[in-house]
């Protein structure tokens, strides 16, 4: 994409994250206040991070602004982000403070003042935590903070997958739909599509003892339409039958990370996923490969029907 913007993140945002250990198992919450600031005309911004939860980060770091990608230039934060559109990063970086790399997407939701977020931290190739943020842009002084997210025990919680919510947000029955941008391999605009992701009970108990549930999907943009059985022991999700086959994991119903393979279309999908906390929209980031040629990327927002 050309032309990037800080616009959409410029300000203070307050929020909180759920924080999941390397098993999938809630962590804690972590609260996470975050001001962007614009340096000068030259494409510079300095962000102020302070995050406390299962584990702390405090600090400050420079981004510079290069249209197409972005470059985190330390001293806390250091790595790269593609700008995928407006109010949408994708990142690969590292915390020196924490000895951990980050793959992470951030998206403003329509309206300008909501994001949601999917941190993946790993040491080397293994996975420490996952963090799964939800944040409110203070438009001024006068603007009251967000109201204080009801917290969750991690004792209490810790063999619950669902964190305390009694569902996945993610594999309810229902139907998710919303009009999502496409982009080509080099990530420039390529258009619209109307996706819709339906789930219902297959009938048929996983081996966990839980539902497995059959997923339609239309409107992926670089497959066709295709139906697969998906069955979840609550903290990772696996397909078992259909046109897809693929794993992903889930961290506490709201967040989703997975490769699916589309055989017929000789071709796999790494998708990210997070639903808010009142379980009414999700935002999307799904890339698209043919080995590890990058064919493109579909991104948005989606709205949830209950069934």
């Amino acid at each position: 994409m050309s032309g990037g913007s800080f616009s959409a993140g410029l300000g203070e945002w307050i929020g909180s994250a759920e924080v999941y250990d390397g098993a999938g198992r809630f962590a804690g919450m972590g609260r996470d206040t975050r001001t962007v600031r614009a340096d000068d005309g030259a494409g510079r911004v300095t962000v102020d991070v302070t995050f406390e939860g299962p584990f702390s980060l405090a600090g400050t770091y420079t981004i510079a602004d290069h249209g197409t990608h972005r470059t985190y230039e330390g001293p806390l934060n250091l790595g790269r982000a593609d700008v995928l559109g407006d109010g949408l990063v994708a990142a690969h970086n590292y915390w020196p403070s924490l000895g951990l790399s980050q793959r992470f997407f951030l998206m403003v939701l329509p309206g300008g003042n909501h994001q949601l977020s999917l941190a993946l931290l790993s040491r080397g190739d293994q996975l420490r935590w996952t963090v799964v943020g939800e944040y409110q842009r203070q438009a001024g002084p006068s603007t009251p903070a967000p109201p204080p997210v009801e917290p969750i025990d991690p004792e209490a919680v810790r063999d619950d997958p669902t964190a305390g919510r009694g569902r996945l947000l993610l594999l309810r029955p229902g139907r998710w739909s919303g009009r999502l941008h496409r982009l080509d391999g080099d990530l420039e605009p390529s258009g619209t599509v109307d996706c819709t992701e339906t789930l219902a009970p297959a009938g048929s108990k996983t081996a966990a003892g839980g539902e497995a549930v059959e997923v339609l999907l239309s409107g992926l943009g670089f497959a066709p339409d295709a139906s697969f059985v998906l069955e979840s022991d609550g903290w990772t999700a696996r397909t078992v039958t259909g046109e897809v086959a693929g794993s992903a994991a889930l961290s506490g119903g709201r967040g989703l990370s997975g490769q699916f393979h589309h055989d017929r279309a000789e071709r796999r999908v790494w998708r990210r996923e997070v639903v808010s906390r009142d379980g009414a929209t999700k935002a999307v980031l799904h890339v698209w490969y043919r080995g590890e040629e990058r064919l493109g990327a579909l991104y948005g927002t989606l709205a949830f029907d209950p069934a």
